[in-house]
């Protein structure tokens, strides 16, 4: 690793000595010091009065022993006393989950890792943190949008229940009516019997003999079309129910003559028994605009209602739609940065050990390095226990921190098997 093998490894070479040192002196004074007598007999019990041979000198939380010539101090404080200032202790560390890695609380947190659990970092737990967030906005939202929803359906519903809605495929007509030859040209007395049936048609139609009116339209139609015919065509096919039938009057209509309000209006009609609401109101304000009436302005009035609320419900689904958007490039842009930031660092990493081939002798060993020690640190088992990121941290760490940070690793099983393997290395280079 660049930042390892990158520095002087006598210095590396002096930590595991070291250790090895520390080792043996440890279990040679294990072997020298006696055994230190049973005080009490459980945790919290002291000796009340000195036995043969044990003096005891009491303090504020314990009591100092002496057997054999070895000072200690049994500690006083009772378990169940211990357990209840931990859980205080461990209520407050709830609340302010960050305060575990202050700075006197590393004996608690080499603790918990010596039971193999893991503490997240600061930025992981400020992630969690945002993620729980977002989740719950998240929640929130979805609740809402789940109101919003049943709202409008319930609106929808409304609009439903008042039977002013047809289904499409039931407004129409079969078979359908004639439409008329364009390409006639009507002659005087088409003209001629063509007003007569204009009033023979409204006479139906005011009476409510719709079918007939109809009928006798669809005559005038073959006879000699006219746009207020095709409207007025339209207008009952409305009184039927049939608004399908009725649109495609009122735009052939328009279509010979467009500035028709009748037709602009039994447009708009139409479209509203079908709740194309926002349509409806386009046709029905032109129709107006052309020729207005009080009876069309009430319908007007009771659509546009409708219609505004198709428009406002297209505008929030709009702006989710936007919103929703955006919110995906600013984590597409996020991934990329993410990305460009990983690149550079390999980038960095990729320059470090070039750098430091470079400064290394021939066969890859650091330069400045006794002889010999190329076979070490070119062994395959040392290297992949030094690609071990624990192993490597240690090793950093021991470099700068000195005999504290040796005695934190003293036991750690990883660690110690990676220094012992590098021991065990150098101490075959003199055979």
């Amino acid at each position: 690793h660049p930042e390892i093998m990158g520095k002087p490894l006598l210095l590396l070479i002096s930590v595991c000595l070291a250790v090895g040192a520390a080792a043996t002196s440890a279990s040679a004074a294990s072997l020298r010091a006696p055994a230190p007598a049973r005080v009490g007999d459980s945790l919290g019990k002291s000796c009340s009065q000195p036995r043969a041979g044990c003096e005891g000198n009491e303090g504020a939380g314990g009591v100092m022993r002496l057997r054999g010539g070895v000072e200690y101090y049994e500690e006083r404080m009772d378990l169940d006393a211990a357990v209840k200032a931990m859980k205080q202790a461990i209520g407050i560390l709830k609340k302010n989950k960050d305060a575990i890695w202050r700075y006197d609380m590393q004996f608690f947190r080499e603790y918990l890792e010596s039971f193999g659990a893991k503490i997240p970092t600061l930025e992981e737990m400020a992630e969690a943190r945002e993620a729980e967030m977002e989740d719950g906005k998240t929640d929130t939202t979805d609740e809402q949008d789940h109101h919003k929803q049943s709202e409008e359906e319930e609106e929808e519903e409304e609009m439903l229940d008042e039977g002013d809605v047809v289904a499409e495929e039931e407004g129409d007509v079969d078979p359908k009516p004639d439409m008329g030859d364009s390409t006639k040209e009507p002659t005087d007395e088409d003209f001629a019997a063509a007003g007569e049936m204009k009033v023979k048609a409204s006479e139906q139609a005011a009476s409510g003999d719709v079918e007939a009116a109809i009928a006798t339209y669809t005559d005038i139609v073959n006879l000699a079309p006219s746009a207020m015919v095709f409207a007025s065509r339209g207008d009952c096919f409305l009184r039927m129910r049939k608004p399908v039938a009725a649109i495609r009057d009122a735009v052939r209509a328009l279509e010979m003559n467009p500035d028709s309000a009748k037709a602009f209006k039994v447009k708009g009609k139409g479209e509203a028994m079908l709740g194309r609401w926002v349509a409806a109101v386009h046709d029905l304000n032109t129709g107006q605009s052309i020729d207005f009436d009080e009876a069309t302005s009430e319908l007007h009035h009771k659509v546009k209602e409708h219609s505004d609320r198709v428009l406002a419900k297209e505008a929030k689904k709009r702006a989710k739609e936007l919103a929703k958007e955006a919110k995906e490039k600013e984590k597409e842009l996020q991934r990329r940065k993410e990305e460009a930031i990983k690149r550079r660092k390999e980038q960095e990493e990729e320059e470090a050990r070039a750098e430091m081939q470079d400064q290394t002798m021939p066969g890859g060993m650091p330069s400045g390095m006794p002889p010999g020690m190329e076979k070490v640190f070119s062994d395959p088992e040392i290297m992949a226990a030094m690609n071990k990121p624990k192993v490597m941290q240690a090793m950093m760490e021991m470099q700068t921190g000195g005999p504290s940070a040796m005695a934190k690793y003293m036991n750690d099983p990883e660690v110690m098997a990676a220094l012992q393997l590098i021991q065990s290395k150098m101490g075959g280079m003199g055979r």
